[in-house]
């Protein structure tokens, strides 16, 4: 009988650890490595590099009737750029490895690469390498972003301390209720047309995702002490991720999750409650962190001079890293960790 492989992280700290010998020479350069959205290197000229890779599987995290050819490459390349935000950098390069089955046509090829490129131009970003080889079976589209940040001003998961400010960038379940719809409707991604127009920006959310670089860079150059994640697995999974890293507790204010309207009228349709899209759905790619209380109206004023959104949306506390959300009634109940572990192919959930 096979035996059941770890969590998909605890999976990736065994084998990380199995090639972690860093040669002596190259120690310094290492300004962060495993265990972050991206790694960070020393570079020149006040520059450190940012370099991420994410790959997206056929079946797995697409399926050809939620997501055509073009939204596919988008999607691929928004991950990464979106991995680079969260440390505070800007994207400039990418590479692109992809294996194509025979059942995938030269056009739909092209317009995998298209929705990259579209993606690209946006963020000021250049196409320099990648390969190309054949699959069995499924289409699989690998990503590395390298991007840059001013040295001594990345910002990283590890920053958070009691007393902090919880923020997000942006209104967070869209994308999670956007697939919900796709797979609701008959046909997926060719009946955009016959849905109820107020749904559409969930769509748009979840196919064509925003990251948010401009937050980034805003909080990268600030010089504050930020802890920062993106949204790339649900709010609790990124809070958690920053709990742990930092050794805190965040609170959240359950009132004071942003949600758009458009999640808001899906939640009523489906007689349910948006923020477990908010919370479980992902690829928000929206980014979540904290800063000191004393400097919340400094951050709030560098994000209205730009007309960027931020919302507060709880505090950091002393204790046992974990996350827990406060009630309308002043009760407060743990939010527990979810996400889709790769290696097992479910939900899984961590108290």
């Amino acid at each position: 009988m096979a035996k059941e492989r770890l969590e998909e992280f605890a999976l990736i700290d065994l084998l990380t650890r199995k090639c972690n010998t860093i040669p002596t020479s190259l120690q310094s350069r290492i300004s962060i490595g495993n265990g972050d959205d991206a790694a960070v290197v020393k570079g020149a000229n006040g520059y450190d590099w940012v370099v991420c890779c994410d790959t997206m599987v056929e079946d797995v995290h697409f399926k050809g009737h939620t997501m055509n050819p073009y939204d596919i490459g988008y999607k691929a390349l928004a991950s990464n750029i979106s991995d680079v935000a969260a440390m505070g950098g800007a994207p400039l390069f990418y590479l692109v490895s992809i294996a194509i089955p025979a059942s995938w046509e030269e056009e739909a090829l092209a317009e995998i690469y298209e929705g990259m490129a579209t993606l690209a131009k946006e963020h000021s970003m250049a196409l320099i390498g990648g390969d190309t080889v054949s699959s069995p079976s499924s289409m699989m589209v690998t990503v590395t972003v390298l991007g840059e940040v001013e040295a001594g001003r990345k910002l990283t998961r590890r920053n958070a301390k009691e007393g902090d400010l919880i923020f997000l960038t942006g209104t967070v379940g869209d994308s999670g209720a956007g697939l919900d719809l796709l797979l609701e409707a008959v046909n997926g991604v060719k009946d955009h047309n016959h849905l109820c127009p107020s749904l559409l920006p969930l769509v748009e959310r979840h196919c064509r995702p925003n990251p948010d670089v401009q937050a980034g860079r805003i909080l990268a150059k600030s010089g504050l002490r930020v802890a920062l994640n993106d949204i790339s697995d649900g709010l609790a999974s990124e809070s958690w991720e920053i709990a742990k890293a930092s050794g805190v507790q965040f609170l959240l204010n359950e009132a004071c999750i942003p949600l758009s309207s458009a999640v808001k009228e899906y939640g009523d349709m489906k007689e349910k409650d948006p923020l477990y899209w908010a919370y479980y759905g992902g690829e928000d790619y929206k980014l979540v962190g904290c800063v000191p209380e004393i400097e919340k109206e400094r951050i709030e004023s560098l994000f209205q001079q730009v007309h960027h959104p931020l919302f507060w949306i709880g505090k950091v506390e002393k204790g046992e890293p974990g996350v827990f959300l406060e009630k309308g009634n002043d009760t407060r109940v743990p939010l527990p960790k979810k996400g889709y572990n790769h290696f097992r192919g479910k939900e899984v959930g961590e108290e």
